[in-house]
């Protein structure tokens, strides 16, 4: 049975029994002496390896003929600190140890994959399309080659050859496994309400919070008329950005000097790669933001955190947006699409009832709390993955 995901994703993952077999086997020996490599132990969850430094793998019985298998790959795993947070639980069925679980992935330990076997098949979470490979090929044996390189490891460090010999038969090995505990998680009953996804990298949260700002509206406000400062603005930019045809577009979002996610550490407004737009450009834009504002009665309906002009040969328009994430902002990474400390301090100088829904998340310590499991689902667009199971 294969791994559901893209193409190359993941060697052929065994069943459960099979794991269980090679694993255990293992276990049965780490528990008399420490091997020389790939040791494992059995705990009341059930079968883990040793973390050698790039990783470990751990599989866990579940009532009813079930399992779940997780773990990370520190070198490879594709899935790891990606932006917004991957949550890898997202789609899970009912039965899951849905308790047991989020504490293991709120855990100390990232994870880089996490699997579920049902009905004679492996299913997981959708993955974006850049994560080709979360590790689970690197980390998860796909026979008993574990046991064999323990057993050559073994006998390089002049182990007994007879006593090797015998210890690698199936009806030495499978005496070995029987003298393993067999631990079982009871089944779980749905998934639980609230759940959150770690969320420790500040680019991370920038991210959960630009997918909020995605799904929000704008809000009805005065709309600004033609001012001294849009003039300004838009001279300035046929004179030093002109294009062959009469027509360029300017896309820039507000960064506040206090913002410890600005490097610039001043007032600031940035390019869709969060590059600084320069100082006249800047003095150019900070005056329009303020005769927007000033425009709509002050700190009342608040002030944008992204526009747009468009110079075109019929004309020139301007787009602001103030309680959203524009479509037309195409910033890739966290670090670019929104601002925490910007937004903050923007939403603190607005009347309660003037800030958009997602101004609640600001107010949280996502950071430590983990961030809401529906900001971290993966958009139908970048389904990338086989459907979980």
């Amino acid at each position: 049975m294969t791994a559901d995901g893209p193409p190359g994703h993941a060697a052929p993952l065994p069943s459960p029994e099979v794991l269980w077999q090679h694993a255990a086997t293992l276990a049965a020996w780490s528990a008399e002496h420490p091997l020389p490599v790939h040791n494992y132990r059995v705990d009341e969850a059930g079968l883990r390896s040793d973390d050698i430094g790039n990783g470990w793998w751990a599989l866990t019985r579940v009532q009813g003929g079930r399992a779940v298998l997780y773990g990370v790959d520190l070198d490879y795993s594709d899935t790891l600190s990606r932006t917004p947070p991957l949550d890898l639980l997202a789609g899970g069925p009912h039965w899951l140890p849905w308790e047991w679980l989020t504490a293991v992935v709120d855990g100390s330990e990232e994870l880089g994959f996490v699997y579920w076997w049902a009905d004679g098949a492996w299913g997981r979470t959708r993955y974006p399309s850049e994560a080709v490979d979360d590790g689970v090929s690197a980390m998860v044996p796909a026979d008993d080659a574990e046991v064999r390189a323990v057993l050559t490891a073994l006998r390089e460090d002049g182990a007994d050859a007879e006593e090797l010999r015998r210890r690698g038969t199936e009806e030495a090995r499978a005496t070995a496994v029987r003298g393993i505990g067999r631990p079982e998680l009871p089944a779980g009953s749905g998934e639980p309400a609230g759940r959150r996804v770690p969320c420790p990298l500040p680019e991370q949260y920038a991210g959960v919070l630009a997918v909020a700002m995605r799904a929000a509206a704008e809000a009805e406000r005065p709309l600004p008329g033609g001012s001294g400062a849009e003039e300004r603005l838009v001279a300035w930019l046929r004179a030093h950005r002109p294009s062959s045809e009469g027509s360029g577009t300017l896309a820039a979002a507000f960064a506040d000097g206090t913002d410890p996610g600005n490097r610039y550490r001043r007032d600031v407004f940035l390019d869709e790669q969060g590059w600084w737009l320069g100082e006249e450009l800047c003095e150019l834009l900070a005056n329009l933001r303020e005769a927007d504002a000033a425009a709509a009665g002050g700190d009342t309906y608040g002030r944008w955190l992204y526009v747009r002009v468009e110079i075109g040969a019929d004309g020139v328009t301007v787009d602001r947006a103030h309680d959203h994430l524009p479509p037309w902002w195409q910033a890739r990474h966290g670090g670019a699409m929104a601002w925490p400390g910007t937004l903050t301090r923007e939403m603190n100088r607005r009347p309660p009832h003037r800030r958009p829904a997602w101004a609640r998340l600001l107010n949280e310590d996502i950071p430590h709390t983990g961030a809401p499991a529906e900001l971290c689902a993966l958009p139908p667009e970048e389904d990338a993955g086989a459907p979980a199971r």
